[in-house]
């Protein structure tokens, strides 16, 4: 951190953790010295609920020093929140959107396949879900920026998460999944106003799972959207953030959501 200073940075790529807990030093570093800051850290892609203190401590640092924070990505980034948000806008009257993001995860990283349990026991899976720190991150996150993003602003969000079980043997160069074990995770979000359901993300993550990302709008016109492949979160993510990175000073200061920024890929 202390090379901070003698690099002198416009933009600083934040790519070192998932938890707010372990990144408000950083960021504040890069804030200390006037650099913007685009992060994938999955819960500052809406951290206003989960860590008030902490968003208000950030916006104010970067308030005074005139430069943006703000947290990107594909998941939550973008297919889950942002992708349907954009949509909608060409939607008069939207009754519902329902989200499904389905993900070969033995196409993914090593550390991916890991983190949603391939080859583990259900058994063995429920004592790593009870210990938390475990499973996709931003869930939640997506869930409450879609209804921000859709003026749904005192929604309520729930979350359930289990294993997806292989019904045939999988290997990858990572994990070896049997039959009837774990070949990764199912995770959804539900956003409830009034007590009625509005919006519903599906994520399965799972090592043989088609890839593919889907959003249907209920509405009038209604809408359905299906990118045939999914996004390739691995490399998407990368593109993410340094696509986000050339329209991040275009933005107030402060800390930032991605319902703000400018689209990424405008004015290469």
């Amino acid at each position: 951190m202390a090379a901070l200073a003698d690099w002198a940075p416009d933009v600083v790529l934040h790519t070192t953790a998932s938890f707010l807990d372990r990144i408000e030093g950083q960021l504040m570093a890069c804030i200390g010295v006037g650099a913007h800051v685009v992060s994938s850290s999955e819960e500052l892609f809406w951290p206003f609920d989960r860590d008030p203190g902490f968003s208000d401590r950030i916006d104010a640092a970067a308030r005074e020093a005139g430069v943006v924070v703000v947290g990107t990505g594909v998941n939550p980034g973008f297919v889950m929140d942002l992708f349907p948000v954009v949509l909608a806008g060409v939607v008069a009257r939207v009754d519902r959107v329902d989200v499904s993001r389905s993900v070969d995860a033995g196409r993914r990283r090593g550390p991916l396949q890991k983190k949603v349990g391939a080859g583990l026991t259900e058994a063995a899976f429920r004592e790593r879900e009870a210990a938390g720190g475990f499973g996709h991150i931003g869930m939640v996150e997506s869930a409450k920026a879609l209804a921000v993003g859709m003026g749904w602003h005192d929604a309520e969000v729930t979350e359930t998460f289990g294993p997806h079980l292989a019904t045939a043997d999988h290997q990858t160069p990572h994990a070896t999944v049997a039959a009837g074990d774990v070949a990764g995770i199912h995770q959804t979000a539900t956003v409830l106003v009034d007590g009625e359901t509005r919006a519903t993300l599906t994520l399965t993550m799972a090592v043989g799972a088609p890839d593919e990302d889907r959003v249907v709008i209920a509405g009038d016109p209604p809408m359905t959207v299906v990118v045939e492949g999914g996004t390739f979160g691995d490399t998407a993510t990368v593109a993410a953030v340094v696509n986000t990175a050339r329209r991040v000073g275009e933005s107030r200061p402060g800390l930032r959501t991605m319902l703000e920024i400018p689209a990424a890929a405008t004015g290469r």
